[in-house]
């Protein structure tokens, strides 16, 4: 069987181009939780978190989201915009739409920077941030998003 070479080609190698370190640096994850108290929020409300992640880093599966119980119908998407104009790059680029309408922990690789194959390296500095869905939402409801990736 012939061998395929996914990553560089012979050419690439003999000239001595690197592979990028957002392909073999060590997986971090970004942390973000909700504030103990915020009003309830409607639906297609947004929160931001101030988490920024640098231009270079590679998205990687695994997020992991854990709720408190919500309101019925609600959901939680996780997305990135620009770190300084505020402007959305992909609202569902992390998560899209995950129910939380009763308390769960769960790994959610729904994303559309995430699924089927997907392969995304930020071009800038970008922030995480979540939108919430489906209906209004529950006041201070406990919400946890781990978000793993390689940087740069």
């Amino acid at each position: 069987m012939a061998e395929v070479n996914v990553t560089r080609t012979r050419l690439s190698k003999i000239a001595g181009t690197k592979a990028p370190a957002s392909s073999f640096n060590r997986v971090r994850k970004a942390v973000v939780t909700m504030a103990a108290a915020y009003a309830a929020p409607a639906q297609n409300d947004i929160a931001g978190t101030e988490l920024v992640l640098v231009a270079g880093s590679r998205l990687v599966g695994g997020v992991y989201v854990s709720n408190g119980a919500g309101t019925a119908s609600s959901t939680l998407s996780v997305g990135l915009r620009d770190a300084i104009t505020k402007v959305a790059v992909d609202a569902t680029a992390i998560v899209n739409a995950v129910a939380i309408t009763t308390a769960a922990s769960a790994q959610v690789d729904t994303g559309t920077k995430l699924i089927t194959g997907q392969d995304y390296i930020l071009p800038s500095d970008m922030e995480i941030y979540f939108t919430f869905g489906g209906a209004a939402g529950a006041a201070n409801q406990q919400i946890r998003v781990e978000v793993p990736f390689v940087a740069p």
